[in-house]
C-alpha cells in the first residue's frame, strides 16, 4: 500500500483490546466492513506474558462468542463457575455470614445451550484474545492496522477521516473509541467523564493450589476492601486482592515467599497451599462513567465508556454488552438503508447509558457498605446477607443479574443463532 492509499469502510475502531477486537468481529458478522487501528503491535499482544490476568465471562457473553463462531477456540479453557460463595470475613471463622449462590439459584430458561444454568465463567485473558486474533486475521471484512497511530481525526456530516502516521487514510461513516479509560478519541470529542476515586487499588495474581476449588468462587468482604479467589482450569484461582495502595504496594515488596504467606493467610486455607503462577499486577481503581457514550458519529465502549470497580467481575461483560447493543444498532440501520453514523447513534447512548449506571452504582455501593467497619453498616449487611440467603427469589434475581439475563439483551447475547 502506497503512503497516499485511502480505504473506505462502513466503521473505523480505535483500539484493539478484548473490546475492540469483538467489536469488529460482530460487525463483520453483520456484513459490515471495519478498520481496526491499534499503537500496539499484535506479536508482543499475543505474547504469553503480555497480560496475566483473566476474566468473568456471564452466560450471556459466552453467548455472544458462540454467536461470533469463537467457542471452538476456548471452550476448553472456560472453567464454568457452579458456586459463589460471599462471605464478611474470612470463610471458615467463628460464625461466618456467608451467602451461597448455585446453579440452583439460576432458572435454567433461555439460557442458552452450552451454559446450562451456570450463571458464568472465568478465562485467561490470553487464550481469549488469541481466539480474537485468529478470528479477525482470518476475516475478510477487517483490516487491522497495528502497530499504528492516528495522525489526525476529523468527524462531519459527510462522514469520519482517519490519516494514519504511516500517511494512509482511512474513512467511514462511524468512529467506534475502544482506546481505555484514558481514551485519546473521547478526550477528541471534548465528551467528559464523571470520576471518583476508591483509594483503593487491585492486585491480581494466577495461583496454583494444592486443593480443588470445586469451581466455585470466593468474594470474601474485608474492612480494607474485597478479596476474590475466582477458579480456573486445573489447581489454579485468579485473585483480585482490592485494598490501600500502601497495603498492596508494601506486599509487593515483600519476598515471594513471604508475599506467599501474607496471600495464604488470608485465603483462610481455602484453596490449601498456594504458590505464585504469574507475576503480580497492581492497577488503581476508579469508577469512570463517560457524561455521554456518543457524539457526531462516534460511539463510546468498553473502558473509554465506564470503567467500574471489579467487586462484581462485570467489566468485561459490561464492553460486550456495549459490542452488542451497538452493532444491533448499526446494522439494522443499514439494513433499512439509513446512515451508520447518523441519529440511530443516539439509540445505542440511551441503551447502555441506563444499564451500564445501575450496574456502576449498585458496584458503588456494595464496595462503600462492605469495605467499612462502622457498626451500622456492619448489621445492616449482615441483616441483608441473611434475608438474601433465606430468599430463593432474591438469591434467583441476583443470579440473573450475573448471567447477564436482565433487560434488554442484544441479538448476539440471546440463544445461539
Amino acid at each position: 500500500m502506497t503512503k497516499c492509499d485511502t480505504h473506505i469502510y462502513d466503521a473505523l475502531i480505535i483500539g484493539a483490546g478484548l473490546v475492540g477486537l469483538t467489536t469488529a468481529l460482530a460487525l463483520s458478522h453483520k456484513g459490515l466492513k471495519t478498520a481496526l487501528i491499534d499503537r500496539a503491535d499484535p506479536v508482543k499482544a499475543l505474547a504469553p506474558d503480555f497480560d496475566g490476568r483473566a476474566s468473568a465471562l456471564s452466560a450471556s457473553s459466552v453467548t455472544l462468542l458462540s454467536n461470533l463462531g469463537l467457542l471452538p477456540d476456548i471452550q476448553a479453557q472456560l472453567q464454568p463457575m457452579n458456586h459463589i460463595v460471599v462471605a464478611d470475613g474470612k470463610v471458615g471463622a467463628v460464625s461466618p455470614l456467608t451467602l451461597d449462590f448455585d446453579r440452583n439459584s439460576l432458572e435454567t430458561s433461555n439460557v442458552g445451550t452450552l451454559q446450562n444454568g451456570v450463571s458464568g465463567y472465568m478465562v485467561e485473558n490470553k487464550y481469549l484474545r488469541m481466539a480474537l486474533y485468529d478470528a479477525v486475521f482470518a476475516s475478510t471484512d477487517i483490516d487491522f492496522w497495528a502497530p499504528n497511530t492516528v495522525k489526525t481525526l476529523k468527524r462531519d456530516e459527510k462522514g469520519v477521516s482517519v490519516t494514519l502516521e504511516t500517511g494512509t487514510h482511512l474513512t467511514g461513516a462511524v468512529l467506534i473509541a475502544a482506546d481505555g479509560r484514558t481514551s485519546y478519541t473521547r478526550r477528541n470529542a471534548g465528551i467528559e467523564v464523571e470520576t471518583k476515586s476508591y483509594s483503593q487499588s487491585a492486585l491480581t495474581v494466577t495461583l496454583s493450589h494444592s486443593r480443588n476449588h470445586q469451581n466455585t468462587a470466593y468474594e470474601i468482604f474485608y474492612p480494607s476492601g474485597p478479596f476474590a479467589l475466582l477458579p480456573l482450569k486445573g489447581r489454579c484461582s485468579s485473585l483480585v486482592w482490592s485494598d490501600k495502595p500502601a497495603t498492596l504496594r508494601a506486599a509487593l515488596s515483600l519476598p515471594r515467599a513471604a508475599l506467599i504467606e501474607e496471600i495464604a493467610r488470608r485465603t483462610n486455607g481455602l484453596i490449601g497451599e498456594i504458590d505464585l503462577k504469574t507475576e503480580p499486577l497492581l492497577y488503581p481503581l476508579s469508577l469512570q462513567i463517560a457524561h455521554s457514550y456518543t457524539a457526531s458519529r462516534l460511539a463510546l465502549v468498553g473502558d473509554a465508556a465506564h470503567v467500574i470497580h471489579p467487586i462484581a467481575g462485570q467489566g468485561l461483560n459490561m464492553g460486550l454488552r456495549d459490542v452488542g447493543a451497538l452493532v444491533d444498532i448499526l446494522s439494522e440501520a443499514k439494513s433499512a438503508g439509513l446512515d451508520i453514523g447518523g441519529a440511530s447513534l443516539e439509540a445505542y447512548g440511551v441503551w447502555r447509558n441506563f444499564d451500564t449506571r445501575s450496574l456502576a452504582g449498585a458496584t458503588d455501593i456494595l464496595n462503600s457498605m462492605f469495605s467499612n467497619r462502622l457498626a451500622p453498616l456492619v448489621h445492616a449487611r449482615r441483616i441483608g446477607l441473611t434475608a438474601i440467603q433465606g430468599s430463593s427469589v432474591l438469591k434467583s434475581f441476583f443470579m440473573r443479574e450475573a448471567a447477564g439475563q436482565s433487560g434488554v439483551r442484544p441479538s448476539l447475547m440471546r440463544a445461539s443463532l
